[in-house]
């Protein structure tokens, strides 16, 4: 199993990580997962230039997004995490969704699974993540896992359903991989 876990939080301590280490935690110990923390790139977001799609069929900007892109091919299961930051994902993430618009067709029937933190308001972000995931046409890998924090990083155990659900959501990649791939090595 080739994981591809994109952090899409600043604090690399912080609810999301957390959330995100009691999932990844489910997956078998042979998976190979790359982890990989959006607040310690340097890159920007699309800047409409449409050179992907016109002309060299990827993305022209020169930045650590392109580790990324290949790391996204890589792998077979992607898992996002991202607090709700203003009722939307936290804005490294959105800067790399919108840089995967050369991508379309890449990250075809690639598993995606997420988890979410944040106080309120976080159904838009987990709108965002679904949109994301259908239009480059993956499938989905369950509901996600959502962590109600309320002020402070550490907080989401005072929640005693996201821990929980984030080990949930590890399982239900587990499974649907099995159910996708078999038992394959």
């Amino acid at each position: 199993m080739k994981v591809l876990a994109i952090f899409g939080s600043a604090r690399k301590d912080g609810n999301t990580a957390r959330m995100m280490e009691a999932a990844l935690s489910e997956l078998p110990d042979d998976a190979e997962i790359k982890r990989v923390y959006l607040g310690d790139l340097n890159y920007e977001g699309c800047g409409s230039c449409r050179e992907c799609k016109f002309n060299e069929g990827y993305c022209v900007k020169d930045d650590d997004m392109q580790q990324v892109f290949r790391d996204m091919i890589w792998a077979e299961v992607i898992f996002i995490g991202s607090p709700s930051l203003f009722s939307d994902v936290s804005s490294e993430l959105k800067m790399l969704m919108e840089r995967t618009w050369w991508m379309k067709g890449a990250l075809r029937n690639k598993i995606g699974a997420y988890v979410v933190t944040g106080r309120r308001y976080i159904e838009s972000t987990m709108n965002t993540l679904h949109a994301f995931m259908l239009r480059h046409r993956m499938i989905l890998g369950g509901s996600g896992a959502l962590g109600y924090s309320f002020t402070e990083m550490g907080d989401v155990e005072v929640d005693p359903l996201s821990i929980r659900d984030a080990h949930y959501t590890g399982m239900r990649i587990v499974e649907l991989y099995e159910l996708i791939y078999g038992n394959k090595k």
